[in-house]
């Protein structure tokens, strides 16, 4: 599948995911601007025992803004939490999984790369995903996350520039996460 029809498909499966969980009240995320060229959707709690909950999602869309920009929390717990936790410590883990997917005959044709984010006291890591004929612009995202007991709050940020996703990763990450 090329780059551009599987960032499509994520884009759209994400948002069908969260408009599929819609509740009344949106809450937007801590750390980005509020009201206008921003919005937030309405999430309520997904009822899943050991899954990923979503706690806030807000984004950004050209052309009111530029680049844009798709800014999640989550919650996870179980064993959705120790993955996604070791993935946060070690995202080179991350980047062989995406190169070599189980089950798949044929090589994955897009660049990957990832890079710890070791200045501030969250666990975390930055990844950009660009077709290898290098024929589309890259698609950058940030993740940290926070451990408390049980609990493994994850903020991920994707979008089309990677210092805007950075920034604005650290910011949500010292908003939402308490960093």
């Amino acid at each position: 599948m090329p780059f551009l029809q599987l960032r499509s498909c994520l884009l759209i499966l994400a948002v069908a995911l969260s408009l599929s969980s819609c509740g009344y009240i949106p809450r937007p995320v801590a750390g980005v601007p509020p009201g206008t060229p921003w919005d937030a959707l309405p999430l309520r709690k997904w009822l899943a025992e050991d899954r990923a909950e979503p706690v806030a999602l807000s984004f950004c869309a050209p052309p009111e803004c530029s680049p844009g920009l798709a800014v999640s929390v989550i919650r996870l717990t179980g064993k959705d939490a120790e993955v996604t936790e070791a993935l946060l410590k070690e995202p080179e883990r991350l980047a062989r999984g995406l190169r070599s997917p189980a089950g798949r005959a044929k090589p994955v044709k897009t660049r990957i790369t990832v890079e710890r984010l070791r200045d501030g006291p969250l666990p975390g890591f930055a990844i950009d995903l660009a077709p290898a004929d290098g024929g589309k612009p890259p698609a950058y995202g940030a993740a940290f996350g926070k451990r408390e007991g049980e609990i493994l709050s994850v903020v991920l940020v994707i979008g089309e520039a990677q210092d805007a996703v950075l920034a604005t990763a650290r910011q949500v990450a010292a908003r939402e996460l308490g960093s």
